[in-house]
């Protein structure tokens, strides 16, 4: 069950965040930003609102059957205001500095070969984690003020104050989502729910 408010965000590409809203993919990578505590990314939440961002965003990055939904999120730009449209609840952690693993983990996201490998390959002493995440699109999404606190290569946002989360719809329904999921545990070498 979904909380009635939250004040934390996760900020992710906007392209990805779209391509997480429309049940492209259910899965982030990540490893850390400039601004992480040690330089490390941490799950620190288990549910929080999808920040867009488009800071780093590139087009180089994306798979060009994904050009078009990277268009889209350029058109939805606006540097005074953050739009909430979903929220997301973290359903599984996996953990892989196995490159073979990360080149199959493809077919599951819009990224290019080369976005997860590099992430693969960076700080390499540190695992890759594999987010697996159900994604709830807000029936009332949320126009925020971009505020000076939420600037920086920093994955999670305070924000300033609690916002409604509200009537929000899984983007995929339960059979579809477990069907992913099992897709994604099949592919990291992990038990695939019975």
């Amino acid at each position: 069950m979904l909380p009635g408010t939250s004040i934390i965000a996760l900020k992710e590409w906007a392209v990805t965040v779209a391509a997480l809203e429309r049940g492209k993919q259910i899965l982030l990578l990540r490893k850390g930003g400039i601004r992480e505590d040690g330089k490390h990314f941490k799950v620190e939440h288990d549910g929080f609102f999808l920040y867009p961002t488009y800071d780093h965003q590139t087009l180089e990055l994306l798979k060009p059957e994904f050009h078009p939904l990277y268009g889209e999120t350029l058109d939805d730009e606006d540097p005074d205001l953050v739009h909430l449209s979903s929220f997301a609840e973290v359903v599984e952690v996996f953990e892989t500095s196995d490159e073979a693993a990360a080149k199959a983990l493809e077919e599951f996201h819009i990224w290019s070969p080369e976005y997860a490998e590099k992430r693969v390959h960076w700080k390499p002493l540190h695992p890759l984690k594999v987010i697996a995440l159900r994604v709830h699109v807000l029936e009332q999404p949320q126009a925020l003020p971009v505020m000076p606190e939420y600037d920086g290569c920093k994955s999670w946002v305070s924000l300033v104050e609690e916002y409604p989360v509200g009537v929000a719809t899984p983007v995929l329904n339960d059979r579809r989502f477990d069907r992913r999921l099992d897709e994604i545990r099949a592919v990291l070498g992990e038990p695939v729910a019975s």
